[in-house]
């Protein structure tokens, strides 16, 4: 699953704009994985390891307010088990 499937996509002038995507808001659940990052941790490398793609590093980007793929080393993170939140609109 890519993360523009469901974004809306333009052509102009022979070139293809993705439209704006509204992240989804995702409910803390006790059933959530939460971890210290250490040195070298990024969220494709994490989704990797939890969602077996890297490409939902997006959606651990999101639930944590990060605003990029690398993580300073001591931060505390909300990994979420389930991906059906993993939406884009």
């Amino acid at each position: 699953m890519s993360r523009y499937d469901t974004i809306q996509k333009f052509s102009k002038n022979k070139k293809t704009i993705i439209g704006t995507s509204y992240l989804p808001k995702v409910e803390e659940k006790n059933s959530d994985t939460l971890l210290i990052s250490t040195v070298g941790d990024r969220c494709d490398l994490l989704a990797q390891e939890y969602y077996g793609t890297p490409k939902l590093w997006w959606y651990i980007a999101t639930v944590n307010n990060l605003k990029s793929n690398n993580i300073a080393a001591g931060t505390q993170l909300r990994i979420p088990i389930s991906v059906e939140d993993a939406v884009l609109k």
